[in-house]
């Protein structure tokens, strides 16, 4: 049986699609996650607030008060995010604890493997 010419270029052309599809989509994910982690940063917080505020025309004057306070802000925020993040712990850890305390020996064991660890802190 032969195979034709016709078949053999649909084949190779569904898997060059195929191909493409995967690459794009691993490159998809690299780069959602490289903007999320942009994203955190004090430094492009400020960024994205001040590029809007150029749309008022501020005078320097405005443009230095306004500044400081955007500064305030993005302090208060890192730091609200910092403590939430402490807080979203301490209640994982403590749910973890208590279901410790319902389980087998053997059951435990399995958990103190498997359960959520806090990552370690940014300094």
């Amino acid at each position: 049986m032969m195979i034709s010419r016709r078949f053999k270029i649909g084949c190779l052309m569904t898997l060059l699609v195929g191909f493409c599809l995967s690459i794009g989509f691993v490159f998809g994910i690299l780069a959602h996650q490289a903007w999320k982690k942009k994203t955190e940063e004090p430094a492009f917080m400020k960024w994205v607030v001040m590029t809007q505020l150029k749309k008022l025309e501020l005078s320097p004057e405005q443009q230095s008060k306004v500044e400081k306070r955007v500064d305030a802000a993005v302090s208060e925020l890192l730091t609200f995010r910092t403590d939430a993040m402490k807080q979203i712990w301490s209640i994982i850890e403590r749910a973890s604890e208590e279901l410790n305390a319902d389980l087998s020996p053997a059951q435990q064991e399995k958990w103190r493997k498997i359960r959520p660890k806090r990552p370690a802190e940014k300094p």
